[in-house]
């Protein structure tokens, strides 16, 4: 009970002391809303960045030549749910005729796919047939939020474990809190719980963004409960990262996260597919921690499926290395 009392006491301190400082507030909030509003407004045409992928059933040879064009990536063997769910636009053909389902986002590009198609069969004298049946109301916010949520979990999990870590001990009130009772264990859970509450605060506030741009999420316990351990394994990896800075060079471990965060935020799915970036770190942004991150987050919020269990237990996994290491390296009481 005296455990509980004591994290619950050094909880709310964190949360008082924190969010009345108006720096936090713009990094917990304002600034999560303000890289939504940039990206939403600049990149709202989304797809015309990227090449659209188009799921052919019952034709190899025009999947392969729409990969010869510059606008689109034809791939087979693609169901037309997972199409859907993946916003690729799906055509069937059948001799002549050919049923086309495609997204709200994506509509655009009919036009120009049906060009396409008649192109290719150019050298056959005939009549095509085309039905266009819309199949979802997924647009550019919907990639763009989600990418976003993983976002803080990186940013809240790592700038705010070291930030405040870092504040406290320039401040000299962890010197105070080691002449407390706390315990440093009381003192890790009471630093994790914050970053769990602050996530959450800037989640909320970007989702309540998103729904203005039309964005209706898919809120669960599963999304929920994945937030929570992507924040803990970036939260640990961030005390990881403080617990290993000479205390005389505090500093260091700030200028250590923003040099990890934002390349990994940038350099990730959060923004765009991994297509659209060169070959050369194409591997890197679809599979660094971020990007497994907000694709999880994605396939709860956005499109309502199960995400890959491998993925998820490798995520698990890594919580809880990164949370062990870091919750040992995070003394309270390390002052010389």
């Amino acid at each position: 009970m005296r455990t509980m009392n004591r994290i619950l006491l050094t909880v709310s301190a964190l949360v008082k002391d924190n969010l009345r400082n108006r720096f936090v507030i713009f990094w917990i909030i304002v600034f999560p809303i303000i890289i939504t509003l940039l990206f939403g407004l600049v990149f709202g045409g989304f797809s015309s960045y990227f090449h659209v992928t188009v799921a052919v059933e019952g034709n190899y040879g025009l999947a392969k030549y729409l990969n010869s064009t510059e606008i689109f990536q034809g791939v087979t063997n693609v169901s037309l749910k997972y199409a859907a769910e993946h916003d690729y636009i799906y055509v069937i053909s059948n001799g002549s005729s050919f049923t086309i389902y495609t997204s709200k986002q994506n509509q655009e590009f009919v036009p120009v796919l049906e060009s396409v198609i008649e192109q290719y069969y150019q050298k056959v004298n005939n009549t095509y047939d085309f039905t266009v049946l819309q199949i979802s109301n997924y647009t550019y916010y919907n990639y763009l939020i989600s990418g976003i949520i993983g976002i803080i979990s990186l940013s809240n999990g790592i700038l705010s474990t070291i930030g405040v870590s870092a504040s406290y001990f320039r401040d000299r009130i962890i010197e105070r809190l080691a002449t407390s009772p706390l315990k440093s264990y009381e003192w890790v859970i009471s630093l994790i719980i914050y970053v769990i509450i602050i996530t959450l605060i800037s989640t909320t506030a970007v989702i309540i963004l998103g729904i203005l741009f039309g964005f209706i999420p898919i809120i669960g316990i599963e999304f929920l409960g994945f937030l929570v351990i992507a924040t803990l394994l970036f939260g640990g990896l961030g005390a990881i990262i403080y617990g290993l800075t000479p205390k005389d060079k505090i500093f260091l471990s700030e200028i250590v996260a923003n040099v990890l965060v934002f390349p990994l935020m940038f350099l990730s799915n959060a923004f765009f597919p991994p297509n659209v970036y060169p070959p050369i770190v194409r591997i890197f942004v679809e599979y660094q921690p971020l990007s497994v991150i907000i694709t999880i987050i994605r396939d709860l919020i956005v499109y309502g499926i199960s995400p890959n269990p491998i993925l998820v237990s490798i995520v698990f996994l890594f919580t809880i290395v990164f949370l062990y290491a870091g919750g040992r390296l995070l003394r309270l009481r390390e002052i010389s």
